[in-house]
């Protein structure tokens, strides 16, 4: 059944669920951020950058990566990590 001030059947459809579409549902392709792979010039910019801070960075065999300064070491499982951590360091980005 459907409202008449919300949604209206298309003439002649069957199983319709009218002429509007809704675009604010959780499953719509618009909902939400893109999360997106990092390409490979942004990660070499952010390890130039805290290179340039001190910091030595390693890429591990499991896409992380190991920071390392004074003795001391910060695993990154991902690149928002890396860049979480270099916010925090005041290396800029």
């Amino acid at each position: 059944m459907f409202d008449a001030n919300t949604m209206k059947e298309a003439p002649g459809a069957t199983n319709s669920k009218g002429l509007t579409t809704d675009t604010n549902s959780p499953d719509s392709a618009s909902h939400g951020c893109i999360n997106q792979a990092p390409d490979d010039k942004a990660i070499a910019r952010q390890i130039a950058n805290l290179a340039m801070a001190g910091h030595a960075v390693h890429k591990l065999a499991d896409s992380g990566f190991l920071v390392c300064k004074y003795g001391h070491t910060f695993h990154a499982f991902e690149f928002a990590e890396l860049q979480a951590f270099a916010r925090r360091s005041g290396v800029k980005q």
